[in-house]
């Protein structure tokens, strides 16, 4: 069993946030996000999960979650609410979801994503972090969660729209981490020569009860999108059958400058 590390969150779930106060500034120029249509800056009064200026909650959807950080880099509070429709809340989830942003400007941004439901009372907001070093918290989103392992997404502020992590061929990223006493998955955030990276490992002794076999695939991020820039495997032969591989939590955590999981 691994050691379960509780990340404390200042979360409101579905409860009103005080809105922000906005600076002296002009409202930004909302962006379309893929798949969906423009984002424009919210109606007055309109209020989606208790926050003002987030715009309304479509009939068929459910707030499930808000709440506020700086996540454009400008200094002022933002609100984030997580919204999803009644389908993708049922077993297995959906495409159903949306992320949606109230910047302190006026502005909000809209972003829809695949999830699973969250356990009963389960924050899906894992915490926020700079993921690719570009001055701005991204937003860490459990999208779904087994057995032994568990899947997050990165959300944030690329390009001047709200965005979720892409590969290069556009599919979304879904970082694995955790496992079994006989397989692991692990990321890993860090900085080389002055460029933010991600890292993906793999780890199973499925081959041989005295081996391990690993993989290691590194990234680079171009805005929110991870650009492939190496992969690597091996094996580790241990002394004794089922004996864990040495520097075990490089297989079976999530460590992003400062934020860590195991």
């Amino acid at each position: 069993m691994r050691k379960t590390v509780v990340l404390a969150l200042v979360l409101a779930s579905c409860a009103p946030l005080a809105a922000p106060a906005r600076p002296d500034a002009p409202g930004a120029t909302p962006v379309a996000s893929p798949g969906l249509p423009a984002a424009t800056p919210s109606a007055a009064g309109a209020s989606a999960c208790g926050v003002a200026g987030a715009g309304v909650v479509p009939p068929d959807m459910t707030c499930v979650e808000t709440v506020r950080r700086d996540l454009d880099g400008d200094g002022w509070p933002d609100a984030l609410v997580i919204l999803a429709d009644q389908k993708s809340l049922g077993p297995g989830g959906g495409d159903g979801w949306r992320a949606r942003v109230a910047l302190a400007t006026g502005a909000t941004f809209e972003v829809a994503f695949t999830a699973e439901p969250t356990l009963p009372g389960h924050s899906m907001i894992r915490g926020f972090v700079d993921a690719d070093r570009d001055g701005r918290d991204d937003v860490l989103v459990e999208l779904g969660r087994g057995a032994s392992t568990e899947t997050i997404g990165v959300f944030g502020f690329g390009r001047n729209s709200l965005m979720q992590a892409t590969y290069q061929d556009g599919s979304k990223a879904r970082l694995l981490f955790a496992g079994s006493v006989r397989h692991g998955a692990a990321v890993e955030c860090r900085s080389q020569a002055g460029r933010a990276e991600l890292v993906m490992r793999g780890i199973s002794n499925y081959t041989a009860d005295d081996q391990w076999d690993w993989s290691e695939s590194v990234y680079t991020w171009s805005s929110k999108v991870l650009v492939l820039s190496s992969q690597r495997k091996g094996s580790i032969k241990v002394a004794h059958p089922f004996d864990p591989p040495p520097d075990e939590e490089a297989y079976w955590s999530f460590r992003c400058f400062g934020l860590n999981f195991d």
